[in-house]
């Protein structure tokens, strides 16, 4: 059996995820967070004016996903939840001090992690490869179980 031969995108993207993370947690294991690395940093992005849902639609991430990510993030004490003054039904995430420097690092982490992953793509290889990969989610986002 020749493995290489594979086909399945979701096997590729499931083993470079899986290995990815695991590069990721290992580099980063001194800040305390075991997941939501992206999230955060997603967050401090925004200054704290993201709310829950608005990271879950832009990540194509379920309500309750996000949710135990956020419950994560303040239970590390990098964001805490606070009430939208416009509309008090939404809330948006703070970040607590210790949030931006972590964001900092994890994203020279990502960024080091992409060009390892990365090394034999020219930038515009890279560019088209991730707006592809963007676009396959977004095609499977809300799809069914039906063909």
């Amino acid at each position: 059996m020749q493995l290489a031969k594979e086909r399945s995108l979701g096997f590729w993207c499931a083993r470079i995820g899986q290995r990815y993370f695991t590069l990721l947690q290992e580099r980063l294991a001194h800040l305390g967070i075991e997941r939501g690395y992206f999230v955060l940093s997603l967050i401090v992005e925004h200054e704290g004016r993201i709310s829950q849902q608005e990271l879950a639609d832009a990540l194509h991430m379920d309500k309750v996903a996000m949710a135990r990510c956020i419950d994560h993030l303040c239970a590390c004490g990098f964001v805490e939840r606070a009430v939208c003054p416009e509309d008090r039904r939404k809330h948006h995430l703070k970040l607590l001090p210790k949030a931006k420097a972590a964001a900092k690092e994890i994203k020279k982490v990502h960024a080091a992690l992409d060009r390892m992953a990365l090394k034999e793509f020219n930038t515009g290889e890279r560019d088209l490869f991730l707006q592809q990969l963007r676009s396959a989610l977004g095609n499977l986002h809300g799809a069914t179980a039906q063909p």
